[in-house]
């Protein structure tokens, strides 16, 4: 069993828990349903928040595929804990994939390679960019004039690119779906409900079943970023497919992907 589990905050500036899967509670103590409506801020370091505060601040800006952040989180028994924890961005929702921080392991520093920017909760209580690409800090000193993301807890400001997330059985050669977002309906007429248990090979045109398959393989060996396009299959009989870009990263409770539509391309005749 390795160090990690997933966990799903809404939107909002209290970045509210709405998942936490089962792992959480032999890493941390805490049942899911201990902490399930919580803020995400009760649970951080006091002396994190105004680094967690940027990050999040950042996310939600820019809208983020994926992003790292290092930080302490409390266990159930009151004491601290530091992990690191791979952020999506998915519309709603910021979708994490948690790890408890080895700065030394190869794994980390595989995922630490794979995403787009990595930050650092440092004890003094400022924020760090690392990482060769991260070595521009001016946006994150402009982070805190983003308050104006949230006109109030539940309503952000700005449009918000149109995502759909999945977490998916990594224990099953099919890919099986166990988690689908509302959005899914609308982006690719997924039933999201009768979605559930089926495989995701299912909506996969044959043509990208193999390399989608070798670089799920790549993130569920180092826990690390791939990131994927295919052609996502609504009607097989009628031919109808809308291409897909994702983001994807794995835990041993699943793997997560998020999805936008990919842009499409005109060529003139």
């Amino acid at each position: 069993m390795k160090n990690n589990w997933i966990t799903i905050w809404d939107n909002t500036r209290e970045a509210r828990l709405i998942y936490a899967s089962e792992s959480i509670t032999d890493h941390l103590g805490w049942e899911p349903e201990d902490i399930i409506g919580r803020e995400g801020y009760d649970l951080f370091h006091p002396g994190d928040h105004n680094s967690l505060r940027k990050v999040h601040l950042s996310n939600a800006y820019n809208e983020k595929m994926s992003s790292m952040v290092s930080y302490r989180i409390m266990a159930k028994d009151g004491s601290f804990v530091r992990v690191e924890t791979i952020l999506h961005y998915c519309h709603d929702v910021l979708i994490g994939s948690n790890f408890l921080y080895d700065e030394d392991s190869l794994d980390h520093k595989i995922r630490a390679n794979s995403v787009d920017e990595v930050f650092v909760c440092l004890p003094d209580g400022n924020l760090q960019l690392a990482g060769a690409w991260n070595d521009r800090q001016e946006h994150l000193n402009n982070a805190l004039d983003m308050e104006a993301l949230w006109k109030n807890s539940s309503q952000q400001t700005l449009p918000r690119e149109r995502r759909f997330c999945l977490i998916l059985n990594r224990f099953s050669e099919a890919l099986n779906i166990v988690f689908a977002s509302a959005l899914a309906t609308e982006l690719v007429s997924l039933d999201t409900a009768q979605a559930i248990g089926t495989s995701l090979y299912q909506y996969v045109a044959e043509k990208d079943a193999a390399s989608l398959e070798s670089q799920v393989d790549l993130a569920k060996e180092h826990d690390m970023v791939v990131r994927l396009r295919f052609d996502w299959v609504m009607d097989r009989e009628k031919g109808l497919s809308e291409a897909v870009e994702a983001i994807a990263s794995s835990t041993d409770d699943g793997i997560v992907m998020v999805f936008r539509l990919s842009p499409r391309l005109y060529m003139d005749n």
